[in-house]
């Protein structure tokens, strides 16, 4: 019986010592407490394909001459020439990719097991899993070409004389074609997840009042437990999921087509004299196409999950469960493209013909014609995708001998779906012909007259196609469970569910045509009959097409949830 009585004083007074009293033990824990269980897995991966392919063709043929001949025929007196020929002849091409992919991960678990004989162990599990992937293909084309005739070149094949007229023509031909294709993504993905239990530990109260409990020791970043022996430990687990696909594809075509001839060209065939007036016709031709097509995303992905427990029960207290689970997913897909089309063929003549007939004395010319053909296109897609998720518990029990432990369970979803297809054509065709051409076949006599006439032409084409989609998407729950009640108290249980979704589809396409034949003409002309005297001609012409076209799709989409649980 004595030994007896001294085996229960060692207890007693074993669980009427201070906390500090046992802390510097190296293994306060006695016998049958439960350990501590920590899992961490953390997988990262990104995929990024890239393909860039730009291609830039120039071609140009620029013939200045001034070349009489003659053919067994008379002779040929060709004129003075100072024509001077500016051809300028561009092609430009470019695809671009760029790509930037950050995934950042942090876990962090601290337990404290110090439990009692017959307290349960602390149980922890994370669990984190990042992927992006890119894909993007630029392809650009741009192709220029031009083929400029500047000449003063009298013939005669068998037949009389040919005096050709002096020439100062001056012609300026530019073709210039360029392509942009271009692709930008940027995904950031970011997750925190931390858990900082100290439960199951097993340290006797400051004082023997039953209303006044101990509050131990705050072990691994202060959710601090002083549980005595029979306790029940506290288990948490977080997983947190987050992905990102970009898929981007960029095509643009431009094409420049020119034919610009600036002559002043008296011929004979087997007939009589042709005298070639004189000229001083400036022939100004510009024929641009542009094109671009370009892509650009952004996806942005946060996840932050803290679950903290905390136990100061007495004695039998039943342990906290707490599990998050986060999942977000973006998908976009992009594509561009972009063609530009410009076709001229302009012409700037006096020339004089004869065949088997009368003579022809051409007029003087001085006509001026400017001719500019443009063709523009531009296709974009703009999309940013930010989804954001915070969870947060916090379980806490401060009740006496045998309360039952809380329970609490968050889990969110966000999915984004992007899908964009931008589409543009441009196409301009322009034929400007501004001629003084007396012409005499087999024949009488054709005098043509002076000409002045100024020709402006002008065909533009321009078509634009966008698309701009910008997704966020924002959730956050909090949880929190206090218990203050005395001996054999049920615990709380909290669950939250938030599924967010976003689906964006756009479609933008855009064409325009312009079409334009502008003649300025002084044309006597004679066909095996009398003569022909063209009057003097001053006539002035000014003609412009245009044709625009714009399509463009713009989408917002903002979803914001918040939950909030508290149960004491």
């Amino acid at each position: 019986m004595r030994s007896k009585w001294i085996a229960a004083g060692v207890s007693v007074l074993a669980m009427a010592l201070p906390a500090t009293a046992m802390a510097g033990t190296p293994d306060p824990s006695p016998g049958g407490s439960g350990g501590s269980g920590q899992a961490q897995l953390a997988s990262q991966w990104a995929a990024t394909l890239q393909k860039a392919e730009s291609q830039a063709t120039a071609t140009q043929n620029a013939v200045n001459t001034n070349a009489p001949a003659s053919t067994a025929g008379g002779d040929v007196n060709g004129g003075n020439s100072t024509a001077a020929q500016d051809a300028a002849n561009l092609a430009g091409s470019a695809a671009l990719n760029g790509s930037k992919t950050d995934q950042s991960n942090t876990q962090s678990q601290s337990t404290s097991p110090s439990g009692a004989p017959g307290s349960g162990g602390t149980g922890q599990a994370q669990g984190s899993s990042q992927w992006a992937a890119t894909l993007q293909a630029a392809q650009s084309q741009a192709t220029a070409a031009q083929n400029a005739v500047n000449a003063n070149a009298p013939a005669s094949t068998a037949g009389g004389d040919v005096n050709g007229g002096s020439s100062t023509a001056n012609q300026g031909a530019t073709n210039a074609a360029g392509s942009l294709a271009g692709n930008g993504s940027k995904t950031d993905q970011s997750n925190t997840q931390s858990q900082d239990p100290s439960s199951g530990q097993s340290q006797a109260p400051a004082a023997a009042d039953p209303q006044k409990p101990s509050h131990g020791q705050s072990q691994g970043g202060g959710s601090g437990s002083g549980d005595p022996a029979g306790s029940g430990g506290a288990g948490q687990f977080q997983a947190s999921s987050q992905w990102a696909a970009t898929l981007q594809a960029a095509q643009s075509e431009a094409n420049a087509n020119q034919n610009a001839v600036n002559a002043n060209a008296p011929v004979s065939i087997a007939g009589g004299d042709v005298n070639g007036g004189d000229s001083s016709a400036n022939q100004d031709a510009a024929n641009l196409a542009g094109s671009a097509a370009l892509n650009g995303s952004k996806t942005d992905q946060s996840n932050t999950q803290t679950q903290t427990a905390g136990s100061t029960c007495y004695i039998g207290c039943g342990g906290s469960g707490q599990a998050q689970l986060s999942s977000q997913g973006a998908l976009t897909g992009q594509y561009a493209g972009s063609q530009a089309n410009a076709d001229q063929n302009a012409v700037n003549a006096n020339v004089p013909v004869s065949i088997a007939g009368g003579d022809v004395n051409g007029g003087n010319s001085s006509a001026n014609q400017d001719a500019t053909n443009a063709a523009g296109s531009l296709a974009g897609n703009a999309s940013k995708t930010d989804q954001s998720n915070s969870q947060s518990q916090s379980a806490s029990s401060d009740c006496l001998i045998g309360c039952g432990g809380s329970g609490q369970a968050q889990l969110s979803d966000q999915n984004a779906l992007t899908g964009q297809y931008a589409a543009s054509e441009a196409n301009a065709n322009q034929n400007a012909v501004n001629a003084n051409v007396p012409v005499s076949i087999a024949g009488g006599d054709v005098n043509g007259g002076t000409s002045s006439a100024n020709q402006d032409a002008a065909n533009l084409a321009g078509s634009a196609a966008l698309n701009g989609s910008k997704t966020d998407q924002s959730n956050s729950q909090s949880q929190s469970a206090s218990s203050d009640c005395l001996i054999g108290c049920g615990g709380s249980g909290q669950a939250q569910l938030s599924s967010q979704g976003a689906l964006t589809g756009q479609y933008a396409s855009s064409e325009a045509n312009a079409n334009q034949n502008a003649v300025n003409a002084n044309v006597p002309v004679s066909i095996a009959g009398g003569d022909v005297n063209g009057g003097d001609s001053s006539a002035n012409q000014g003609a412009l097409n245009g044709s625009g076209s714009l399509a463009g799709n713009l989408s917002g989409t903002e979803q914001n949830g918040g939950q909030t649980q508290t149960s004491s």
